[in-house]
């Protein structure tokens, strides 16, 4: 089964007739079946802001959510590293923010999105072991930036390390540079539920660290190659999900809806596709 959507549901004037500069999140429910939600990365939201989207939703519609910044532990201005037994306690907080959302099995995945300083050594492998003690059995998906998870020598051992924790590694399409960034490597370790997550690849602006980075609007050819791509995934898992963050231009939508039409979905449709489609 394959699902389309975005990162966050309101900056999407495309989706507006009237190209409102904001939707809501049951007027995005018309359009795709899925959504990403990157405030939590952030701030822990309060439990009534998730009730209320919980409850502003269709039974079958799914959140990924993107965890806590101090939870993948990635520098921001004026914040302090937590000691390990603070840090115990933000998961249990954040987990208990999503409580409703687990329960209504409307959770799809916590996203782990870390920064290219987390790179692949011991004091990362530990944490990452850590990470699925402390968040027990719910669904966990990995995104790396940094090249060392990645490459010949070390991508396959990697995958297998997440398989054996039963994390989804994210198969990314971004820019890859020294350090910054892993190419697109399409991959299944979790075969309940694997993530495309598509940024673009606006070269010039991927490595200064600002929201121009996710400038990038993709060409039907190049959305041709993700369906393909997606299609044959499915063959081996349950459930893809795939989801547009280059919006800085505004593009996510209009490029997710023209991933629906290349593979004959309609509005908030999801379907198990074959490879015979292409």
């Amino acid at each position: 089964m394959i699902k389309i959507g975005l990162a966050t549901w309101t900056d999407h004037p495309y989706l507006s007739e009237q190209h409102k500069p904001k939707i809501t999140l049951p007027e995005y429910t018309d359009f795709f079946p899925i959504v990403e939600v990157d405030s939590p990365f952030y701030a822990i939201p309060k439990v009534e802001w998730v009730q209320k989207w919980v409850s502003d939703v269709p039974d079958d519609f799914q959140f990924i959510v993107k965890a806590n910044s101090k939870m993948t532990k990635t520098p921001m201005q004026n914040q302090l590293e937590l000691s390990d037994e603070e840090l115990e306690k933000l998961f249990v907080r954040f987990k208990e923010a999503f409580q409703q959302m687990i329960d209504t099995g409307k959770l799809a995945s916590f996203l782990f999105q870390f920064p290219p300083s987390f790179a692949c050594n011991q004091t990362n492998i530990q944490y990452l072991r850590q990470i699925r003690q402390w968040m027990g059995k719910l669904p966990l998906s990995i995104e790396f930036r940094n090249s060392s998870w990645a490459g010949p020598e070390i991508g396959k051992d990697a995958a297998d390390f997440l398989s054996s924790l039963k994390m989804t590694e994210v198969v990314v399409d971004e820019p890859h540079q020294l350090y910054n960034g892993v190419p697109f490597a399409p991959v299944i370790t979790n075969r309940n539920f694997v993530y495309l997550r598509l940024h673009g690849q606006n070269e010039a602006a991927w490595a200064k660290g600002t929201r121009e980075r996710y400038r990038y609007r993709y060409s039907k050819l190049e959305l041709e190659r993700i369906a393909k791509v997606a299609v044959e995934l499915s063959q081996s898992a349950d459930e893809v999900a795939i989801i547009f963050n280059n919006n800085t231009g505004k593009a996510a939508a209009k490029n997710a809806i023209q991933l629906q039409e290349i593979l004959h979905l309609k509005g908030n449709q999801q379907a198990a596709m074959q490879l015979d489609l292409f």
